[in-house]
């Protein structure tokens, strides 16, 4: 989205929001839409001017406070890449369609589950990339991801995850909203580590110096939780022990 600095915020958002729906949701309003949770007509009457007052008023503290839209595609800490199709190889069974619109895919960097890590990964780290579908419910608005593959020998999370499989982490959203319990899914680090190293539930328990940040496997049997002091072994910041959260998996079912 190229932004132009004479506009003003609420300009900068309509103009963002028509550029979007037309690179990205084939230039159907009602997509964008159905992914925010709202009516057709009501995002329509938005791009058309109808409902500025709330706007405006936004708009207006924006200006005075100096802001500005930035779209995050240009922002220089994604490892995604923009596709470009070119004689993509189409299934016979998708034969007779027309051929896939590069706007509505992602390349994602795809590393080993010991060679992922926080920042931008070192070439020699990335084994390939994998295409992902943009639109996903869980993925849509996400930029900032790695495809970790799940180690040779891992078996911590079966039967969830299977040595083998691929699951999609989002660099940039590593539980800031607290961990209330062992439910969702991170890649983590053990104390000491700078990549990231396993995929593990998460849950944070205590505050402050006292808090306790557990792992968990689902392979309850064989692997035991894993607790370790915040403070203590991460100095601190959770930062430090997560390094995103799962957000999708491909998993082999003909192993299963």
């Amino acid at each position: 989205m190229s932004i132009n600095k004479s506009m003003t915020f609420y300009e900068d958002l309509i103009n963002g929001l028509k550029s979007s729906i037309s690179s990205d949701f084939d230039g159907k309003p009602s997509r964008l839409a159905i992914l925010a949770g709202t009516h057709t007509s009501t995002l329509t009457r938005l791009l058309g001017g109808e409902r500025q007052k709330w706007l405006n008023l936004i708009a207006r503290i924006a200006d005075s406070a100096g802001l500005k839209i930035v779209s995050a595609r240009g922002s220089g800490s994604e490892q995604t890449r923009e596709v470009c199709f070119i004689d993509a190889k189409v299934v016979h069974s998708g034969s007779s369609l027309p051929p896939p619109y590069a706007e509505s895919y992602l390349a994602v960097p795809l590393a080993s589950e010991a060679g992922a890590g926080p920042g931008i990964l070192p070439a020699d780290e990335l084994k390939s990339w994998v295409l992902v579908y943009r639109h996903l419910r869980s993925i849509a608005r996400r930029s900032n991801l790695i495809a970790v593959e799940i180690g040779k020998y891992s078996r911590s999370m079966v039967p969830l995850l299977h040595p083998g499989d691929i699951v999609l982490v989002d660099l940039d959203d590593w539980g800031q909203d607290g961990y209330s319990s062992p439910g969702n899914i991170f890649l983590v680090r053990e104390p000491g580590q700078e990549g990231g190293g396993k995929v593990k539930r998460v849950s944070v328990s205590g505050k402050g110096d006292n808090a306790i940040i557990n792992y968990y496997s689902d392979n309850v049997h064989e692997n035991e939780p894993e607790p370790y002091f915040l403070q203590q072994d991460f100095d601190g910041d959770l930062r430090k022990a997560i390094v995103g959260k799962v957000v999708w998996a491909w998993t082999d079912l003909s192993r299963k």
